[in-house]
Formats: structure tokens, C-alpha cells, sequence
């Protein structure tokens, strides 16, 4: 039996210019790559799709040509609408961004885009970068059909899973989530204050997973409260300028934990469903009251998800992205699940410390691959081995 056409769907995060002190340092793709995507994509006859329409095509309902490709956003970064939103418009597709409620910015702003100061500003400072969309931005791209809204689940956010511990909190590290989780109001904000934080030097990092995929740990206060002293009384930031301050710090746990065992608890069964229904009904309330449009379609935070939050959102939406390895099992074809939503990331080539994104040449050549072209792939290969080289010796960076 002949298999039907796969229709590759696109996952975007942050797109724009690089954000200063944001990890890792290559997650936004170039706006002047991105746009080289999307007139690649349009010179070669591809169309963008919706989800709705993918959703058919894959029950059997109806059929999309070959050419077909949905464009996907995460998170709802600031330069989805300063960068992204006229990009789109200029080439003549559309898109959906994924949002997390509580990381919209909640302020009545609508801030400059590309449209308002043309490409000479594609490289500079003068658009916004440093934040997420408003629910009024979003409303704006909306309303001219260039996105659709569609859901993240509520915190995307990280718990702790149990009281062993990984690290503590220092200057420079990557840890968002512990602010996020004490200060969630702040979250809309974070990026424009990299290197902030309001939580203490020396809080413990225990052992931790994605909120939609495990049993959150509430740890012993007592633990964090003891240990951010002594790093106080040993100079604060100037401490972790020390050799072997981690060696230190697990020392001064140990003393801690030999007088007092960790007394932190695990939530239950029953309030882990309940924390799971909520990040999932209260997001798709949220989003459905600002924007006044139904949302129907859910993206697992990280990818993060086990058989519980997977099976409750089965039940509130048409269709939920399918994580690793099943992703890559399936291919947005007639005869899968409709209910699965199999996407791919944007290329991003990699050597030692540096990350690279690949044009409109190389994505055509990904999407006819995906749909099952061996010239395709072959011609990706060589110039993947091309930009890789490239990369080494500091052409291409």
C-alpha cells in the first residue's frame, strides 16, 4: 500500500539576533537566515499550512499537496513579533506560536517590528529582543492571520524531582526556573535581566525534571537556608571565585545532612493530577479568554510529558506533540494518528563551542528528504560536510 505525503512541521524558538548572556548562546536563528528560509520556501513553491489543515490531511479528511509546510513557533519571544510577524507577511505564509500564559508580557505595549524601520535594522539594536510578546501583539498578529494561538501549558517551568542535589545556584549559571518558580510574576521579564537573580548564592539545584513529565519534590527549606548563610558569611559572589567551591559547598551539606536528614516531601498522586489538569485547563482558558479564539492545539514545555499529562491532554485538545523517540517514527502522513504531532527543529549544525544555522538551500533540501528524496538527502550530507568545514576554520561562524 502506497504511503501518503508527509507534511514536514517546522519548530522554531527565538528568532531575531542573539540575546547577550542567554544559554545556550546560538538559540536564536539569525532573522537574515530565517528569511532566506522563507524566500527559499516560496521560490520553490512551498505553502504554509495550519494545523487544522495538517489534522485532516492526516485522518483521511483531505489532502495537501506535496509542497506543503507548517511553520511553528515556541514560546513566544519578543522577536516573534518584531522579526518574525513581518517576515511572514513579506513572503506570504503563516504560522503558529505556542505561548505560555504566564510568560506573556502582560503590559499594554505594542513594539516596533522590521515593517516600521526596514532591513537596515535586520543586524542592529533598534528592535527589541530582550522579552516575550504581549497578549496585545499577539491579538495584532491574529488579527491579520499571519499567526494562530495555540497552547505551552502554564509555567514551562522545572521542579525539583527528589533532594539529591546537582549543583547550586551561582553567578552565570542557567538555572531561569529557580526565579521563575519564586517570583512567577517575573518571568515575562527574565531576559532582560540575564545575569539577575533574586534568589540566593549557594541554593541548592536538586535533581529535576520538566513540569508535565514528574512527581514534583518540595524540598527542606531548612537545607537551602543554611547553606545561601554560609556562602553569605564566606563573601557572597566573591565565594564561588574560589577553586573548589562545589567541593566546599558539598562538605558544608554533608555536616548539614549528617545533624538533620533532608525532610522534603513529594506531592501525592492526587495533587500531581491536580497540578497537571490545571497547568493544562487553566493555559487554554487563559489564552481563549485574551485572544477570543478556541485553542485546540498543545505543545509538551521541553518535550516533557509521561503517560498521566499525556493521556489528560489527549482529552482536552485535537492534537498534542509527540515526544522522543515516537517523533521520529512519524511523519504527518495519512493512516498515522492524527492526534500526534510529529515535528522537526530547525537545523543547527554544531562543532566544539559554536552552533551554525544553515540557509534555504540546505532547509529545501531537509524538507524533500523528509518526504523521502535520496538526492535530497545526499545533497544535504554534502553541504552539511561544506558549512562543518567552514566552521572549523572560521568562514562560516
Amino acid at each position: 500500500m502506497k504511503k501518503g505525503t508527509a507534511i514536514p512541521v517546522l519548530m522554531y524558538h527565538s528568532v531575531g539576533r542573539p540575546i547577550k548572556g542567554w544559554y545556550p548562546p546560538w538559540f536564536s536563528v539569525p532573522a537574515a537566515v530565517f528569511a532566506d528560509h522563507l524566500e527559499w520556501l516560496a521560490k520553490t513553491g512551498y505553502k504554509s499550512v495550519t494545523l487544522d489543515e495538517l489534522y485532516a490531511h492526516v485522518s483521511g479528511d483531505a489532502t495537501l499537496p506535496p509542497k506543503s509546510v507548517v511553520l511553528t513557533l515556541d514560546d513566544g519571544y519578543l522577536d516573534n513579533w518584531t522579526y518574525v510577524v513581518p517576515l511572514l507577511a513579506r513572503y506570504g505564509f503563516t504560522g503558529t506560536v505556542f505561548v505560555t500564559p504566564e510568560f506573556v508580557d502582560p503590559r499594554d505595549v505594542v513594539r516596533t517590528t522590521l515593517e516600521d524601520t526596514g532591513d537596515d535594522a535586520m543586524h542592529d539594536d533598534r528592535l527589541d529582543v530582550n522579552g516575550f510578546m504581549s497578549w496585545n501583539e499577539l491579538r495584532a498578529a491574529v488579527d491579520r492571520n499571519i499567526f494562530s494561538v495555540e497552547c505551552h501549558a502554564l509555567t514551562h517551568t522545572w521542579y525539583p524531582t527528589g533532594p539529591d542535589i546537582v549543583d547550586f545556584h551561582h553567578p552565570g549559571d542557567a538555572y531561569y526556573w529557580l526565579d521563575w518558580n519564586t517570583h512567577p510574576a517575573d518571568k515575562p521579564f527574565y531576559l532582560e535581566h540575564l545575569g539577575e537573580s533574586k534568589i540566593p548564592w549557594g541554593t541548592p539545584v536538586y535533581a529535576h525534571g520538566k513540569s508535565l513529565e514528574v512527581t514534583r519534590y518540595f524540598p527542606d527549606p531548612e537545607e537551602a537556608e543554611r547553606l545561601t548563610r554560609f556562602v553569605a558569611k564566606e563573601g557572597g559572589e566573591e565565594f564561588f571565585q574560589r577553586d573548589g567551591w562545589r567541593d566546599t559547598l558539598r562538605s558544608e551539606l554533608e555536616r548539614i545532612r549528617k545533624g538533620r536528614p533532608p525532610r522534603g516531601r513529594h506531592e501525592t498522586p492526587d495533587e500531581r493530577r491536580e497540578r497537571y489538569t490545571e497547568e493544562l485547563v487553566d493555559s487554554k482558558r487563559r489564552i481563549e479568554e485574551r485572544l477570543g479564539s478556541d485553542v485546540r492545539y498543545l505543545v509538551f514545555p521541553g518535550g516533557g510529558y509521561n503517560d498521566e499529562s499525556f493521556e489528560l491532554a489527549r482529552s482536552m485538545f485535537k492534537a498534542v506533540t509527540a515526544g522522543r523517540p515516537e517523533r521520529f517514527a512519524l511523519f504527518n502522513r495519512p493512516g498515522e494518528d492524527p492526534g500526534k504531532i510529529s515535528r522537526r527543529g530547525t537545523q543547527l549544525l554544531t562543532t566544539g563551542n559554536r552552533g551554525f544555522y544553515p540557509g534555504g538551500a540546505y532547509l529545501v533540501d531537509y524538507l524533500r528528504e523528509y518526504q523521502g528524496s535520496t538526492f535530497a538527502r545526499r545533497r544535504r550530507q554534502v553541504r552539511k560536510l561544506i558549512h562543518l568545514a567552514g566552521m572549523r576554520i572560521g568562514i562560516q561562524r
